[in-house]
C-alpha cells in the first residue's frame, strides 16, 4: 500500500461534501422561502439554509468519515487490508451505528460554518457589486 493509507475514503467524503452541501443548500433555501427567489438574498434566510445543510451533508459523508479515521490510525495497516475491509470490519465488529459515531458535534461544527458561509456571501457580494 503506498504512504497514506484512507486517501481513497478521503477523497470521497470530500468529493460528497461538495456535491451534497450546494444543491441541499438551494433546495432547503426553496423550502423555506417557499420558492420566493427575492428572498434569496436575506442573509438569515441563507444562513439558516447554509446551516442545515451542512448537517445533511454531514450524514452523507459520516460514514466515509469513520472509514477514513480508522485507515489513518496507527494499527491500520495491521488491521486492514484496504478501505472495504476497513468498512466490512466496523460493520461486523460494531454494527452500523460505528459509521455514525462523532455525527452531533461534526454537525454543530460544520453546520455552523456553512451556516456562517452562506450567510455572508450575499453580503460580501452586495459589497463587491458595489465598488466594481
Amino acid at each position: 500500500m503506498g504512504l497514506y493509507r484512507g486517501a481513497a475514503p478521503t477523497i470521497l467524503k470530500q468529493g460528497t461534501n461538495q456535491a451534497v452541501r450546494m444543491p441541499a443548500q438551494v433546495a432547503i433555501m426553496g423550502l423555506i422561502t417557499f420558492g420566493d427567489t427575492t428572498k434569496n438574498a436575506n442573509p438569515l434566510l441563507n444562513g439558516s439554509a447554509g446551516f442545515l445543510a451542512g448537517c445533511v451533508s454531514v450524514l452523507a459523508t459520516q460514514p466515509a468519515d469513520c472509514v477514513k479515521s480508522k485507515m489513518q490510525g496507527e494499527a491500520a495497516k495491521e488491521l486492514y487490508s484496504g478501505t472495504v475491509d476497513c468498512a466490512m470490519k466496523m460493520l461486523k465488529a460494531e454494527g452500523p451505528s460505528a459509521f455514525f459515531a462523532g455525527s452531533i458535534p461534526r454537525m454543530v461544527q460544520v453546520g455552523m460554518t456553512s451556516g456562517i458561509s452562506f450567510a455572508l456571501f450575499p453580503v460580501i457580494s452586495k459589497l463587491l457589486n458595489k465598488v466594481m
